[in-house]
């Protein structure tokens, strides 16, 4: 029995080709014949989210740059990476970076960290990412900026690359299998799943 084939739409160099795969499958994908660029492009018009003006609808998506210190905080290599990503022009920068809410969590020794100690860090990078897109567009009024927090469970290599240190809830058949965890490996307590609490100094409402 022969399997069936299916077209890469990678490999679909050009608009003729791929209008002519839609007519072929009868798929209505509207498309236009000829790329529009500059202002009158619709990637460059604003778009609403919620109640939020976006200046256009190019988007930067969270990445994993793995060039932070063992101790999660960024390098010159991060602060470039987000300096360039202000400096793009796309008004969505959804992250810059997937980071972590827990050491134990990371995916690799060198993914960036939230905690209290990384505030300062956090805040110096979007300040970076803001001064670039100023200077790019002129203006970072219609600019949004968030930040992508992880925590990577059964796939965690928090202190060595080469090193699994699974994080899991419960044991599932096929992924223990394939990730060599064992049936007695344990699971996170009750107790290391509650959210920790920083002190603010401020008192609780009614008190």
């Amino acid at each position: 029995m022969s399997q069936p084939s299916y077209t890469h739409l990678g490999g679909l160099r050009d608009i003729e080709s791929f209008q002519r795969y839609l007519t072929e499958h009868q798929i209505n994908i509207p498309c236009d014949n000829k790329l529009i660029s500059g202002e009158s492009s619709p990637l460059a018009q604003p778009i609403d989210i919620g109640n939020i003006k976006v200046g256009n609808r190019i988007a930067a998506q969270p990445m994993e740059g793995w060039d932070g210190t063992p101790e999660g905080r960024p390098t010159e290599l991060t602060f470039r990476r987000w300096e360039r990503f202000g400096a793009s022009g796309a008004k969505l920068i959804w992250g810059g970076e997937a980071v972590a809410v827990r050491h134990d969590g990371r995916a690799n020794p060198n993914q960036l960290l939230i905690n209290k100690h990384s505030r300062d860090d956090l805040s110096q990078l979007r300040e970076t990412l803001v001064t670039a897109h100023k200077q790019a567009t002129g203006s970072d009024s219609d600019l949004i900026i968030g930040l992508q927090l992880t925590h990577s469970g059964r796939y965690s290599r928090p202190n060595v690359h080469s090193r699994p240190e699974p994080k899991i809830v419960y044991h599932h058949p096929i992924l223990d299998s394939r990730l060599g965890i064992t049936s007695d490996y344990p699971v996170l307590t009750d107790q290391e799943l509650k959210p920790r609490r920083f002190k603010t100094g401020r008192k609780p409402p009614g008190k």
